[in-house]
């Protein structure tokens, strides 16, 4: 136990803290620290009184924050709002005064990027940015109180960004990261997917949100469409478009179709030289007449049901074609008329897609046998007073429009001896391996890329799982996600996916650093995470004396590779 203890040395008292302990079996004491004279004493003590530490979490927002400025995120918004505020001015009326450019000292530019660094860090309703912001480093590296950014802040801030100065603020930045990151634009990917709301359905200000097929089951929701153009490296967004609600991949590929080919040529690419890639969700003879006419070369993908007489041909001549890592898959190629015109054609064996399958239909199975079952017990007491035909109507909208349920699943409703309704159904083992044979798992490619190796169009394919993972990306609930929205104007809901947009883009760009810096081996929600943990330390001194007390700030301690990629970026305190 330690004690504190006063001894002489030439005649001066001192304080040193001891403890006792027994050396070789005799008693002694070991001196745990010396504390000099009781002067000396008291000052320390008066000066941990004045002690005063705040800790704020710096890392991510800091590093965020550096590289927006690298990009010039907010200048390049407020100078295209400023041009678009001069031609408007022109238009007014005499007399008419325009809202003020600043809000609470920031400039709209400033507000969208802490809204999107929001996004990127942790996504909340404008109305909960202020209370997670104060306990960041975010006021002091906007120069702001936190507090004043309300809700109504961010709505008046984004009022007054044009949807029309979207496309050209976006393809400025765009066009800076991909010069830095140097990635190559010769193959891109396009796809488009949804994303529920909770706009209320009374709610007439958006047209925007609708109802229609909700890729994940809310089908309840009023939802938007976004569209999304990305490089095949990487998977950085280079275009993005909101649409309706209601309005199918397919017939908003047409129309995004023109407006990226448009961004294309802004960014000095020939088109001829570019390689698109998108999924059967966007295919259509229309769709791909259009592409046909637009100088893009493609690879594409089919439904194989819509193919099966190619497939049929395919099975039994597939060959083993050698990917990257080692991977080989089955695979046959030819050349056909379709759709008008000459076309490389591949059929592909995806063992992959073939388990997943089976399993989708094994599930179906379950689920079918479990309501056939409680019908049967239905039936067997006699207790169901609805006739046969309606009964049959029921079985036959429960089997419709599962993967393959009827044809592995045999339902019979019939009279017994009775005149009674009976019900009979049965798993056919048979069938299912049929489809696993014949047909599940097969995917249909279409290129006219005729110089490329089937190897090369399979891999071009297999990019789409990266813009498919900016979605899921966008989907996330804490890191960039791009709900929830509450917003009420088609204007808001434009300018809100914008600010998600940017906020991928600032942590796509702060994951690619960190890979190729330190070599980090996590994805970007952990790295986010990790940025998150890193605190600064402001620590307040005083010496007991008058005047203005001692400041000063560190980084925690942390991981000394995160340390050092920060360093990197110049962020040190």
């Amino acid at each position: 136990m330690a004690s504190l203890q006063r001894f002489r040395v030439q005649g001066h008292s001192y304080w040193r803290i001891v403890e006792s302990r027994r050396v070789n079996g005799k008693p002694g004491i070991r001196v745990v620290a010396y504390l000099g004279k009781a002067d000396d004493l008291l000052a320390r003590l008066r000066a941990a009184e004045a002690l005063s530490i705040r800790s704020l979490s710096h890392g991510a927002v800091a590093a965020l924050f550096s590289l927006a400025r690298e990009l010039d995120v907010a200048g390049t918004i407020d100078r295209h709002l400023e041009v678009s505020g001069r031609w408007s001015r022109k238009r007014l009326p005499r007399g008419t005064r325009l809202p003020p450019r600043r809000n609470d000292g920031l400039s709209v530019g400033e507000s969208l990027l802490l809204a999107s660094l929001g996004r990127a860090c942790h996504a909340t309703s404008k109305r909960g940015f202020a209370p997670w912001a104060r306990n960041t480093t975010l006021g002091e590296l906007f120069r702001v109180d936190v507090e004043r950014l309300t809700s109504q802040h961010f709505w008046d801030q984004m009022e007054q960004l044009p949807v029309a100065t979207i496309a050209p603020i976006e393809g400025e930045i765009v066009d800076r990261l991909v010069e830095r990151l140097e990635i190559p634009l010769e193959t891109l990917l396009y796809d488009a997917t949804n994303f529920f709301t909770f706009i209320a359905s009374t709610n007439r200000h958006a047209e925007l949100p609708a109802r229609g097929h909700n890729k994940q089951k809310r089908h309840d929701l009023r939802q938007i469409g976004v569209a999304l153009l990305c490089t095949r490296q990487e998977g950085v967004p280079l275009w993005h478009k909101v649409y309706g609600g209601q309005v199918p991949d397919a017939k908003s590929f047409a129309e995004a179709l023109t407006a990226f080919r448009q961004r294309l040529v802004e960014m000095g690419q020939t088109l001829e030289s570019l390689t698109l890639v998108y999924d059967k969700g966007n295919v259509s003879r229309a769709n791909q007449s259009l592409v046909d006419t637009s100088n893009l070369h493609y690879v594409a993908s089919l439904s194989a049901a819509s193919q099966r007489a190619l497939v049929a041909e395919a099975n039994p001549k597939m060959q083993p074609v050698a990917l990257d890592d080692d991977e080989e898959v089955l695979a046959y190629r030819t050349r056909r008329p379709l759709w008008g015109a000459e076309r490389t054609v591949i059929v592909l064996l995806s063992e992959r897609l073939r388990e997943g399958q089976r399993r989708g239909i094994l599930q179906h199975v379950a689920s079918a046998q479990r309501w056939l079952s409680q019908l049967d017990q239905t039936l067997q007491r006699g207790k169901q007073r609805r006739d046969r035909a309606r009964i049959q109507h029921d079985i036959d909208a429960r089997l419709r429009g599962r993967q393959h349920l009827r044809k592995v699943l045999n339902v019979d409703l019939s009279r017994d001896a009775k005149g009674r309704l009976a019900l009979s159904y049965a798993f056919d083992e048979a069938a299912l391996s049929a489809l696993d044979h014949d047909s599940l798992g097969r995917i249909v490619l279409i290129t006219d890329r005729d110089d490329w190796s089937t190897a090369d169009i399979i891999r071009a394919y297999r990019g789409q799982s990266d813009v498919e993972a900016v979605f899921a990306h966008l989907k996330d609930p804490v890191h960039v996600a791009l709900r929830p929205q509450f917003h009420w104007t088609d204007q808001k809901l434009h300018v809100h996916v914008f600010t998600c947009i940017v906020g991928y883009l600032l942590a796509r760009l702060l994951h690619l650093r960190a890979r190729k810096t330190i070599g980090y081996p996590h994805g970007m929600e952990r790295l986010l995470e990790d940025l998150e943990a890193v605190r600064r330390v402001t620590v307040v001194h005083s010496s007991g004396r008058k005047g203005r007390p001692r400041v000063t700030t560190q980084l925690e301690e942390r991981d000394p590779k995160l340390k050092a990629f920060l360093a990197s970026m110049g962020i040190t305190a």
